[in-house]
């Protein structure tokens, strides 16, 4: 197993063990893909992606960079605008370019 599969299957690890806490919890697709020893990680709804260097890249440091982006643009708009559902699944494009939905507690960016 190579490093970006050994990545993912950890990722959909994690992801299968988290259920949703609140009712506030959004639905994100995510592509992750690698190339050049990097994995680049972009969400489309945020029109922004960010790249994972030569350095090992961890599962829960690299969830916790989406949630944070994710959590924070949306905190910002109102709430009828939340993806509380989606309609993309989990998917592979090649074994080198994955699609996840990952999901994101609202609660924690909730801003009063």
């Amino acid at each position: 197993m190579d490093q970006f599969t050994t990545f993912i299957a950890q990722l959909d690890q994690v992801l299968a063990a988290q259920p949703a806490t609140t009712h506030e919890v959004v639905y994100v697709p995510v592509t992750f893909s690698f190339a050049s020893h990097r994995l680049h990680v972009e969400i489309k709804m945020l029109q922004t992606s960010f790249n994972q260097g030569d350095n090992a890249f961890g599962v829960a440091d690299i969830l916790d960079r989406i949630r944070m982006l994710i959590g924070l643009e949306l905190a910002d708009r109102p709430h009828d605008q939340w993806p509380l559902t989606t309609t993309t699944k989990n998917r592979t494009i090649t074994p080198y370019k994955v699609v996840r939905v990952i999901p994101v507690d609202m609660e924690a960016y909730r801003v009063e």
